[in-house]
């Protein structure tokens, strides 16, 4: 017999060997035996074909679960199906249809139930949203019938020509459509005009009316945020919300644009980034410093008289070091301190340019200085050696620190309390301290994505961070939840100045950019871009400091050419 087997069919191989033998004389040729018989092995050939149909049913009930193994079920499938009868396998193909069925009907009942969920949430969703829109409602109405009785009772007490000229306000509604830009009107212009106050009141109406359709959707949240909180906290409200929701209208639409009345130069030197900018205790005199290594000193009015032509500065300290802020006292009015790239704080006579105090305590950079608006004596400064350093003019040594886990990018004293402190940091987070218990903070902030580069306070109970994320956060002092988050300009690596004046504030950006934020809107109220050409003018250029003369309408900003410019809001 054969000792191996080739592929190919029966036929094949029995002619194969037919004349294999034939040329032996019917001997094998291996052996030599003599075969007398030879007929093909219907058999294994028959085991053969089984064996290749199995095979070929794994594989297609394997296809079903990628990846798996057959089950105990579809292996006996395959083993036994050969063995079934047709009755067999009509009676195993009812209990399947059957057991299929049964299947098919408990996933529609599953995917009908998940539909059900689904419609009974959005319907609660939708109820809720009506519910919470008839309540609006309610309170829009009740405010508007308010509105229309303090009117007629204003009118009805005011004088003929008052009465006058709001009839003619009601007339120049019909003129909204008019083409006049609310950039293209401003206070300014319509204060000269005496002569023709209806043209003036009229003018300040149709560019607030503008101003507010243009914003309409800001304005609709931060209303409605106020209809919320009322509902909330029901008797307990600090004042009414129409009077709330008037100031703030009144307020976001008091500008409409920023002019420059003076233009300066930081320095003539290669890297002139103005990194601080201060008025001092009354708003008579200004401070700039930065990376050029002075500070220089500029009386206002004379800045202003000469916008058209040079001005001096009334005083240059020259520096070793990189300046990196600057702060004025609040009782002493030529004390001012700084901060450098060596550590330094330095307490100066500004007018005379002389050093009062050298504190050298930091061991690496020290970004923020600020003076206690209470105790004039005392000042806080923060490094990148994850330290708050609390220093008093009349002593050498500090007098307190503050150790942290992360870099301290600014420091600022509670404007109406001696005790309380916030500082901002590398790690995301701003603290507030009492000073008198160290051992933990009051409160973190927490909500901004990268380090916060500044901290300001609006009043005695509202902070206002700004951070590299691209945002400004406002906070209040009684927890630690972000009230709004402000968003316009962008930066995303540098310093580029916070400043606050009542309840606005303003902020450079990486565009070469000034933007001013009312703190009711989250949206930008005004921006101002530094398109004033030069010889060293470079795409990368951004608005690096920024400082509102207290009390009024004008802002100083610096870019990163050291050009400084006086900006006045109208």
């Amino acid at each position: 017999m054969f000792r191996y087997l080739r592929r190919g069919s029966s036929d094949q191989i029995c002619k194969c060997i037919t004349d294999s033998l034939s040329e032996s004389n019917n001997r094998c040729p291996q052996c030599t035996h003599f075969v007398d018989q030879f007929f093909p092995n219907y058999l294994l050939n028959e085991l053969a074909v089984k064996y290749k149909r199995i095979k070929s049913m794994e594989q297609e009930l394997a296809k079903t679960n990628p990846g798996k193994g057959l089950n105990d079920v579809q292996k006996m499938v395959v083993e036994k199906s050969e063995q079934l009868d047709i009755k067999e396998i009509d009676q195993i193909l009812t209990i399947l249809n059957g057991r299929k069925k049964d299947l098919e009907t408990k996933a529609r009942i599953s995917q009908n139930e998940l539909l059900k969920e689904f419609l009974t949430k959005i319907a609660q969703k939708k109820r809720e949203q009506c519910k919470l829109l008839q309540s609006e409602l309610l309170q829009i109405d009740d405010d508007y019938k308010r509105l229309i009785q303090v009117m007629e009772s204003e009118k009805n007490s005011s004088s003929p020509n008052i009465n006058e000229l709001s009839e003619e306000k009601g007339i120049n509604k019909k003129q909204t459509n008019s083409p006049i830009s609310f950039n293209s009107i401003t206070f300014g212009a319509c204060s000269h005009q005496q002569d023709d106050t209806s043209f003036d009141m009229n003018a300040l109406f149709e560019m607030r009316r503008k101003k507010m359709n243009f914003y309409f959707d800001d304005l609709e949240k931060c209303y409605l945020n106020y209809c919320k909180r009322d509902n909330y906290l029901a008797d307990n409200l600090p004042m009414d919300r129409m009077d709330e929701f008037r100031k703030d209208l009144n307020q976001f639409t008091l500008y409409s644009q920023i002019r420059p009345l003076a233009v300066l130069n930081y320095s003539k030197e290669s890297s002139n980034i103005v990194s601080s900018i201060e008025f001092d205790k009354d708003a008579e005199f200004f401070a700039i410093a930065g990376v050029a290594k002075k500070i220089r000193i500029f009386d206002y009015a004379d800045v202003i008289k000469e916008s058209l032509g040079t001005c001096y500065p009334i005083s240059d300290i020259d520096f070793t070091s990189k300046i990196s802020c600057l702060n004025w006292n609040s009782y002493h009015k030529a004390m001012m301190a700084s901060s450098d790239y060596e550590g330094n704080v330095i307490i100066w006579d500004a007018f005379l340019g002389q050093k009062l105090n050298l504190f050298q305590e930091h061991e690496k950079r020290c970004w923020s200085v600020d003076f206690n608006k209470i105790d004039s004596n005392i000042v806080a400064s923060g490094s990148d050696d994850c330290t708050v350093k609390l220093w008093s003019t009349n002593m050498e040594l500090s007098i307190a620190t503050l150790n942290t886990t992360a870099n301290i990018c600014s420091v600022k004293f509670n404007p109406k309390n001696l005790y309380y402190l916030a500082f901002a940091s590398a790690d995301h987070n701003v603290y507030y301290y009492d000073l008198r218990t160290t051992k933990s903070p009051l409160l973190i902030f927490k909500g901004h994505n990268k380090a916060v580069s500044y901290v300001k306070f609006l009043n005695e109970k509202e902070i206002v961070s700004a951070s590299t994320d691209s945002q400004i956060k406002l906070w209040t002092t009684e927890h630690s939840n972000c009230i709004h988050s402000y968003r316009g300009h962008l930066n995303d690596k540098n310093f580029v100045g916070l400043t606050t004046n009542d309840d606005f504030f303003a902020c450079g950006s990486e565009n070469n950019s000034l933007y001013v934020y009312y703190k009711g809107i989250e949206k930008q109220m005004l921006s101002y871009s530094f398109n004033i050409k030069s010889e060293k003018e470079d795409v990368n250029d951004f608005c690096s400091a920024v400082c509102w003369r207290n009390l009024s309408n004008v802002i100083v900003a610096a870019n990163s050419q050291g050009v400084i410019m006086i900006l006045e809001l109208v």
